[in-house]
């Protein structure tokens, strides 16, 4: 099997200056001729917020304090 590229995702929204950084750390990578910014959006907090609220209710549903 072969591939042709990598998805990063990071554990928190970047900056400007730490995605310019990113960016340029990656490139830096034998074989890397192309890295592009994603912007995040509301629907990026929304989903976020989403899911740690899913895992809270999961949590609490195990521990029993429904």
């Amino acid at each position: 099997m072969s591939f042709k590229g990598l998805v990063v995702h990071f554990q928190r929204d970047l900056n400007d200056h730490e995605v310019e950084r990113m960016i340029d750390a990656l490139m830096m990578f034998k074989g890397v001729t192309k890295v592009s910014p994603v912007e995040s959006g509301y629907e990026d907090f929304l989903n976020r917020r989403r899911v740690k609220q899913e895992l809270l209710d999961k949590l609490r549903a195990l521990l029993g304090e429904e």
